[in-house]
Formats: C-alpha cells, sequence, structure tokens
C-alpha cells in the first residue's frame, strides 16, 4: 500500500504560532489579590489600637501612683 501522498511527518514541522495565539484572560476576570481580607485587617487594627493606648494608659497611672507613694512616704 505505497500512496503518493503521505502525511507530514510531526518532528519536521515547526512550531509556529497562527496569528495571534497567546490565550488571553475572560473579560472581567481579574487575579486574586487578597482584596478580601481588607475588613478583616480594618477590624483588628480597630481592636488592637485601642488596647495599646488602654494598656498605655495602664502602664503610665501605674507609674505615677507608684511615684506618688514614694515621695507622700517620705
Amino acid at each position: 500500500m505505497d500512496s503518493d501522498t503521505s502525511e507530514p511527518d510531526s518532528s519536521t514541522i515547526a512550531a509556529t504560532p497562527d496569528g495571534d495565539s497567546t490565550p488571553k484572560t475572560p473579560t472581567g476576570s481579574l487575579a486574586h489579590t487578597g482584596a478580601d481580607a481588607i475588613p478583616w485587617l480594618i477590624g483588628g487594627a480597630a481592636v488592637l489600637i485601642p488596647a495599646g493606648g488602654g494598656a498605655l494608659a495602664v502602664a503610665r497611672r501605674s507609674r505615677t501612683d507608684s511615684h506618688t507613694e514614694d515621695n507622700t512616704g517620705s
């Protein structure tokens, strides 16, 4: 079964792109950037900032209370 038409050898065909063959992202699709974590970050900051301020106020108050006790005792 010798035929005049033969299939081209796949090893000799160059891998040339047909036109613009680069894959395109679907319209309206954005990369996942972690933007859904912003409410958690804002909530965490809203809790930690007043907690830090309260801890600072307690530390300052305890320092001034112990300081006034030393001065009144002598």
